[in-house]
């Protein structure tokens, strides 16, 4: 499915202002594109992959060809119509409203598609609202001991992870990753190198901070499915750090997510906030999650192999 979302109705002023709107926000997962005639959207459907399309109620029911990728109709009525068909939104409501809406189900619909573009591969995500908890180390020795029987790849997201054997030219891997990424490139298994330590591939190093904190979910989540590809590993291990775009987008992807708690009243208000942007994000979040208390590594890690089998 593509990143595109199409709004199609046939006044302008109205497409115009929500456009702008759309293009506005930061940090969204797509990228938006207006037309007021039905000829004018088919005719750029031809050429770009759609994901969704906002589609003005009447014109969607007069439409002689019906679209394949998912919409989303716009109604008049402020009552909107329940039932079979597509969801419908109020299109005179405010437009950060409307933005909300759209969001919602389009963050519901992505993760099947993850999933799919990832069939047979097992994403393992761990995270945590506190620092110094053990993400990074207990990632690390899970997919070091996984990787005794399976085919591992191995991703850090903190800027400043380095294994046991690092070397240099492994510092700013996912700096490059994330470049190939956003370049849509078609040389990403070519350019993109992962460094083997411990007999699992691993991917980490960044160049800057600006690195990760502008790489959004629908970037992480195209990162995750290319280094899959490019290896076919059977299982993928992400040191995830807190609750960030990047780490949202591979928690979307994660067949488990593993959440280790903190100690204290303030762990437990940051891991409050936390549970309620992960939710956010991903309505899918609780039935993936697998929760730790902050221990001694080799503690944890018997613990979540039991758990994962």
């Amino acid at each position: 499915m593509g990143n595109i979302l199409a709004i199609l109705d046939e006044e302008q002023e109205y497409v115009s202002r929500l456009l702008r709107f759309l293009n506005s926000q930061k940090g969204q997962e797509f990228e938006a594109a207006a037309f007021t005639s039905e000829e004018n959207f088919w005719q750029y459907n031809k050429k770009h992959a759609v994901g969704l399309l906002v589609c003005e109620e009447t014109l969607y029911a007069s439409m002689a060809l019906v679209p394949e990728c998912p919409t989303i109709l716009l109604s008049a009525q402020r009552k909107v119509r329940e039932g079979a068909g597509p969801p419908t939104i109020y299109k005179f409501q405010p437009a950060q409203e409307i933005f909300d809406a759209i969001v919602g189900y389009y963050r519901e619909i992505m993760p099947a598609e993850s999933a799919h573009r990832t069939q047979g591969t097992r994403i393992v995500t761990v995270c945590s609202a506190v620092g110094g908890s053990g993400v990074s180390t207990l990632a690390y020795l899970l997919a070091k001991r996984k990787a005794k029987g399976e085919k591992v790849v191995f991703i850090s997201l903190d800027p400043f992870f380095q294994t046991e054997k690092s070397e240099p030219e492994a510092n700013e891997a996912l700096t490059k990753a994330i470049y190939f990424i956003r370049q849509n490139s078609a040389k990403f298994s070519e350019k993109v190198k992962l460094k083997m330590v411990e007999h699992m591939d691993c991917l980490y190093g960044v160049a800057h901070w600006a690195d990760l904190c502008e790489c959004g979910r629908k970037e992480m989540g195209e990162l995750l499915t290319r280094v899959v590809d490019k290896g076919h590993y059977e299982l993928v291990v992400v040191d995830a750090g807190a609750f960030t775009a990047a780490s949202a987008g591979c928690m979307e992807m994660s067949d488990v997510i593993i959440l280790i708690s903190g100690e204290g009243r303030k762990a437990a208000g940051k891991e409050q906030e936390f549970m309620r942007q992960a939710r956010s994000a991903d309505a899918a979040f609780a039935g993936r999650l697998m929760q730790l208390a902050s221990q001694p590594a080799d503690k944890m890690l018997e613990e979540v192999l039991q758990k994962l089998g």
